[in-house]
């Protein structure tokens, strides 16, 4: 059942009325009361069932399209493999991917993935559940910051979600706001989405890339993607405590108009305190912030769940002491794993004037 006014699904029966806004629930949303854009797509229908109704948003390689599903009357999100990057190195393996990471996870916060097809000229689509709501990059370009008691719930399903994923042997690689979904009302998400497993690796499997490229966003890229090590569920730990980071101080720990000069202050630069950049931000809470930020994933937190947990502890939900606790002595510097990321971090160190370490 719908809301028709706040958007917000409940999956029990119990409710006639949105226990929010005293609005009449709906059994299906009014498709034609959703906003689109009409495009040469508009009225295709693709798979014999789904309608395209406009283009709802786009991103790097894909485009997002509102449609209507004629076997459920409900609406959906087909995302769909733009053609001028179908024959692009690397985009239909992203799109596959995404389809296999989809089909391997079943979490309350992660997006659904319910189908996928072709068009008759060979590009790809994803059909996804339809949200209510925004982006938390369209939050946070709006807002800014966000209040401590709304951030925490969202971190914590996102970090609910990713560990999931961790579990079914899948690395998101890129964890950034623009692929969460704050569902619900803007200004009041009741429910956090996890979208986009494009760049996401199978543990078990060879990465689509090339060896020594980085992938990702450059903003939320630890210092192993940096150089182009091994990816594994501390790289999303990394990006998790950037984007708490962003969240909560209003800005990113390394910012830089190069973006050779911002991968280079990922691998070496440590951030400013998040209570010097945000006076409110209490030790707790900041304790947590810099153990996920760590130079070495070894420093960071182990595993999501052990993240999570913390999230949950500065929430109130979980007792015991933060696992943050004091962190490690020494310097925290990264240290490439072969000869190739070696070359990519003296090129780095030499970005930012510094002499490379002598590694072994």
């Amino acid at each position: 059942m719908y809301c028709s006014r706040c958007l917000r699904r409940f999956e029990d029966e119990e409710h006639r009325f949105c226990p929010y806004d005293g609005t009449k629930l709906v059994a299906t949303p009014d498709v034609s009361s959703l906003r689109a854009k009409p495009t040469p797509e508009t009225g295709v229908v693709l798979g014999g069932r789904y309608e395209v109704r406009g283009l709802i948003g786009r991103g790097g390689m894909a485009r997002i399209y509102l449609a209507l599903d004629r076997n459920t009357s409900e609406p959906v999100a087909i995302k769909m493999l733009d053609s001028l990057h179908l024959r692009a190195p690397g985009a239909r393996a992203r799109f596959d991917r995404e389809a296999k990471a989809a089909n391997a996870l079943a979490h309350p916060n992660i997006v659904k993935v319910l189908d996928t097809g072709e068009r008759p000229d060979g590009v790809p689509f994803l059909v996804m559940e339809y949200l209510f709501g925004e982006t938390l990059g369209d939050w946070l370009r709006r807002e800014t910051t966000m209040p401590l008691h709304l951030a925490l719930p969202v971190l914590s399903q996102t970090a609910s979600a990713l560990g999931a994923a961790h579990r079914a042997g899948i690395v998101h690689r890129d964890v950034k706001p623009d692929n969460l979904f704050l569902v619900g009302e803007p200004g009041e998400p009741y429910n956090t989405k996890v979208l986009d497993f494009g760049l996401s690796k199978l543990e078990a499997a060879k990465a689509v890339t090339q060896a020594g490229v980085a992938v990702g966003t450059p903003e939320y890229m630890p210092p192993e993607q940096v150089v182009g090590d091994k990816s594994d569920s501390r790289s999303d730990v990394y990006a998790l405590g950037v984007m708490m980071y962003r969240m909560l101080v209003g800005e990113l720990p390394f910012r830089a108009d190069d973006y050779a000069v911002l991968l280079a202050r990922q691998l070496i630069a440590p951030p400013r305190e998040p209570s010097e950049a945000q006076p409110g931000i209490d030790r707790a809470t900041e304790g947590v912030i810099l153990k996920a930020l760590r130079k070495k994933p070894e420093d960071r937190y182990s595993t999501m769940e052990a993240f999570c947990d913390d999230l949950e502890r500065l929430m109130g939900k979980r007792l015991g002491s933060l696992s943050a606790g004091l962190l490690p002595r020494g310097p925290d510097v990264y240290e490439p794993k072969d000869q190739l990321s070696r070359t990519a971090a003296k090129f780095f160190y030499n970005k930012l004037g510094m002499t490379p370490p002598a590694w072994k």
